[in-house]
């Protein structure tokens, strides 16, 4: 079963930093996944928010800002830690640089724009991280990349402009029609939320050679019923703590 860090490793470290995307890889866990949204100049920046009040001390929409207001602001103050942290929000194309060559990297479209997707698509092919040729599966290769949404238009947009790119289906529920969907648009991967998922659903999903992950685990039985469900992956805040629980069930 693959662990995602989810905004790195954001139990320890202020969520979608260098510094959090730093523990995780150092930890061993090179797979990472990040939120982008676009700033007012266009730039794809890595925040979950579409504000900046939660997790920074500034306030306002990110495509409210531009890219250099956005990085004057500390994206670890509000983090609740004994260490203090001085994070800036950093940029996709920042991430992407550093990471590139040691983790395969999780992009969640966030943002509604339809831009995002096109400024995306260049960000990755100056990267030379765009893939020449289509998977036939799910493949979470170094250096490598997906792209996954709850936003079905724009996953469908995406796919279309980047086709040879992993995409992968986030849902907070488990329908059949969503396997369907996958499917019929050619994603690669569905994330359901953990405690909708059934054996059913998995052995659709496999059955349609479709990589199933799930989000919001957040105490050991989440963690025991992703492994009992047998499951591709699991995105979790602390990758560490969720080896460790999953070496110790027995199944």
């Amino acid at each position: 079963m693959k662990i995602i860090a989810h905004r790195g490793s954001s139990a320890l470290r202020p969520e979608n930093t260098i510094a959090s995307f730093d523990l995780a890889v150092e930890s061993g866990f090179n797979l990472i996944e990040l939120d982008i949204h676009l700033s007012r100049d266009d730039v794809p920046v890595v925040i979950h928010d579409e504000t900046v009040d939660r997790t920074t001390n500034g306030s306002g929409k990110i495509n409210s800002l531009k890219l250099s207001e956005i990085k004057k602001l500390n994206a670890g103050q509000n983090f609740n830690s004994n260490i203090r942290f001085n994070e800036s929000i950093p940029s996709l194309s920042e991430i992407i640089k550093r990471y590139k060559n040691s983790s395969h990297i999780f992009i969640e479209i966030k943002s509604n724009d339809k831009k995002i997707i096109s400024i995306l698509g260049e960000i990755l092919n100056k990267n030379n991280l765009y893939n020449s040729k289509k998977n036939d599966a799910m493949s979470i290769g170094i250096p490598g990349v997906s792209i996954i949404s709850f936003n079905i238009n724009q996953l469908i947009i995406s796919k279309k402009l980047l086709p040879n790119i992993n995409h992968g289906y986030l849902v907070k529920i488990t329908e059949e029609e969503h396997i369907n969907l996958c499917k019929k648009y050619g994603f690669l991967g569905i994330f359901p939320y953990i405690k909708s998922i059934n054996p059913k659903f998995v052995n659709l999903a496999k059955s349609a050679n479709i990589f199933i992950g799930a989000w919001g685990l957040i105490d050991d039985d989440d963690i025991y019923l992703a492994k009992k469900l047998g499951l591709s992956g699991i995105t979790v805040d602390d990758p560490e703590d969720a080896n460790k629980k999953l070496q110790r069930f027995n199944i």
